[in-house]
């Protein structure tokens, strides 16, 4: 008989979970998601990060509902340490329950500009400042290592997916062996007045990379689907490191509130009238890696609070 309740829909206690870009923002929003409902959680980040502050924290979060994290630093710029990264996990654990792929990084033309207003001189001027090294960082972080990161977890994430739950039920009635991608919705459209033409390019790959490692890895039943955060509205960004994506949600790269933040007028374009937290978050990381979402594959949530599609500044 199937049960409706909450707590075997949703629930992940005791599952096992990798988050890139756990350190901060949207990807320790989701490690806090999951530690507090008794998860064990990977914190991957790089190692300049506060991995080990992070760590600590989620294992006081995670007391009293058994959730428990650990961190390791890996740069995900490099195939070989992706390669090194599944290794380590491998040697831990037997499988896994569930890959967020979350890490990302935004790059932008070091001559900027307001997109909206300037004139094609000066446009052309920003655009064409646009480093070749920065694109290719970009879709290093964005869309390739979310790949490399599938495949060399695959064998894990498969095997959480055949994982005997007795009563004849394997692991992926449960959902078990999931990746989740987080993309981002100006991977659909360019609402800002900030040129996004490299990470919103590398964030439509990586819409499609849902789609095709889906289709890849069906066979075997790893589901593969794609998160997709409301628009950008990114305001400080360090090329040096890897940010996590947090599009209107509080964080050092979308300063709320602040003075001088030229996407707040935008809020209020969402129909919830407020910018996204740690609870819509976790609330689609929980639905797409449990019970409740065994049945998604190979598509992309949005959350963006239903807001309304903006281009070049009109509804």
């Amino acid at each position: 008989m199937t049960s409706l309740q909450i707590t075997e829909l949703f629930g992940v206690k005791g599952r096992v979970a990798l988050v890139t870009g756990g350190s901060s923002g949207l990807g320790f929003m989701i490690c806090k998601g999951l530690v507090s409902n008794g998860a064990k959680v990977y914190l991957v980040a790089l190692p300049t990060d506060p991995i080990t502050k992070k760590v600590e924290e989620l294992n006081e979060i995670g007391k009293s509902a058994g959730g428990t994290a650990e961190g390791i630093p890996c740069d995900l710029s490099s195939k070989d340490a992706i390669g090194e990264l599944a290794k380590i996990i491998s040697q831990k654990e037997t499988h896994l329950d569930v890959l967020v792929s979350n890490a990302g990084v935004r790059c932008d033309p070091p001559i900027a500009c307001d997109v909206l207003k300037v004139t094609l001189e000066e446009l052309v001027a920003s655009m064409w400042s646009s480093r070749a090294s920065d694109w290719d960082k970009t879709f290093q972080i964005n869309t390739v290592a979310h790949y490399y990161l599938s495949v060399a977890l695959a064998p894990l994430l498969a095997a959480a997916s055949q994982l005997k739950l007795g009563d004849g039920k394997l692991g992926r009635s449960e959902g078990r062996g999931a990746v989740i991608i987080t993309s981002s919705c100006a991977s659909m459209h360019n609402a800002t007045n900030i040129d996004l033409t490299s990470y919103a390019t590398s964030k439509a790959a990586t819409d499609h990379l849902v789609k095709l490692l889906a289709a890849k890895f069906g066979r075997f039943y790893i589901r593969v689907v794609g998160i997709n955060p409301g628009c950008e509205y990114f305001i400080e960004i360090r090329i040096e490191n890897v940010y996590s994506h947090l599009p209107v949600v509080p964080s050092n790269m979308n300063p709320i509130g602040e003075e001088g933040n030229m996407f707040s007028n935008l809020f209020d374009q969402v129909p919830a009238k407020r910018p996204g937290n740690e609870e819509d978050i976790a609330g689609a990381i929980l639905y797409l890696s449990s019970k409740a979402g065994s049945y998604i594959d190979g598509i992309s949530l949005c959350i963006d609070g239903g807001r309304i599609l903006v281009a070049n500044g009109q509804t």
